[in-house]
């Protein structure tokens, strides 16, 4: 057999070992019935007049892509749980990434794969999460759209109501003054849709409101969150020395808007991200904790990105903790609050 033949037999088994060993779903953290109310309502703890900038918020690396058709599984699944299911692990902030079928389907994508969660399912999902919890808030972080899937995304907003809930620009400040006004209690029962196109300039779409690109240089943005693929891709500890030092600095020289803090490594060509999170997980996590002990930090911590949520409840509690640290739990929810998230 020439050597090539080989070189080539040998890819396809590697890949084939890839998708196999990623196949199976790793069970989420067992809730008891007082933990799941928890964290199904824990935004009905935090002082209403708390600027939703200055809430520490538990979030998902690309949502939607728990369920996916590829065949690379291991190098693009970066959830077990749907969106849905994230949702009672007390994440509310979503990065959605939507790809347009020829059929017109709207799915979501992460990279290479096209096949994840269907959005109706989503916006489904999310609809009867905020009508049902009306204490809670959602942050909707539309990344990236796939096949000119913008309009259709929009369409979609429309027809299944959930523009309905979502908070709308309707005064006379900028996108940026308005994000940066809204209080806990404005955003109660509301969802904020951050957008990643051009249609989020101007008054058409009211309830659209700008991202910034990964490299964070459009000025105005209503959200930053930084990334640079060669960061996220070093070692665990090395990232953490090394990269998260940067991500903050930005963080804090960001004097309005909501931030995303990208705490999830980047697997490399023919990496697999469940192994990838499992060696940087409890990292992480502490890393995360120790936030508390710098006051800067603490202050403007805001939204923390994380890939398998559920997978463990120190994921969302290490998160959930630092709103005591920064002082806006209601007086007569400490209690509970520090019962439900401690280490």
């Amino acid at each position: 057999m020439k050597k090539k033949s080989i070189i080539f037999l040998v890819f396809i088994a590697i890949m084939l070992c890839f998708a196999l060993t990623a196949c199976n779903n790793t069970p989420p953290a067992g809730l008891t019935s007082e933990q799941e109310e928890f964290y199904k309502t824990w935004q009905s703890s935090i002082k209403d007049k708390t600027p939703i900038t200055k809430v520490a918020i538990v979030g998902s690396h690309d949502s939607g892509i728990s369920v996916t058709t590829s065949a690379f599984k291991g190098m693009t699944k970066t959830q077990d749980l749907t969106i849905g299911e994230q949702l009672k692990y007390g994440c509310r902030y979503f990065d959605i990434r939507v790809n347009k079928k020829k059929n017109g389907e709207l799915t979501i994508f992460h990279s290479i794969d096209t096949s994840g969660e269907k959005f109706l399912d989503i916006a489904s999902d999310l609809i009867q999460f905020i009508k049902t919890y009306t204490t809670e808030f959602l942050v909707l972080d539309f990344q990236h759209f796939n096949n000119d899937s913008q309009q259709a995304v929009i369409d979609a907003i429309n027809s299944t109501g959930l523009v309905d809930y979502a908070i709308k620009n309707n005064s006379e400040l900028s996108d940026l003054d308005f994000a940066s006004s809204l209080t806990v209690k404005d955003m109660r029962g509301k969802v904020i849709i951050i957008w990643g196109s051009n249609q989020a300039n101007g008054n058409t779409y009211p309830y659209l409101f700008r991202r910034n690109n990964d490299s964070c240089t459009i000025e105005n943005a209503v959200l930053d969150s930084l990334y640079n693929g060669d960061d996220n891709s070093k070692p665990s500890e090395k990232f953490i020395n090394e990269t998260i030092p940067k991500y903050f600095e930005h963080i804090l020289n960001k004097e309005k808007g909501l931030t995303v803090l990208q705490a999830q490594l980047t697997a490399p060509t023919l990496g697999n991200v469940k192994d990838l999170e499992n060696g940087h997980n409890e990292n992480m996590s502490k890393f995360i904790r120790s936030i508390e002990q710098n006051a800067e930090r603490l202050f403007k911590v805001n939204i923390i990105m994380r890939d398998f949520i559920g997978s463990d409840l120190e994921k969302s509690n290490s998160i959930l903790h630092l709103n005591l640290g920064k002082k806006i739990v209601k007086d007569d929810c400490i209690n509970n609050f520090e019962k439900m998230t401690k280490l």
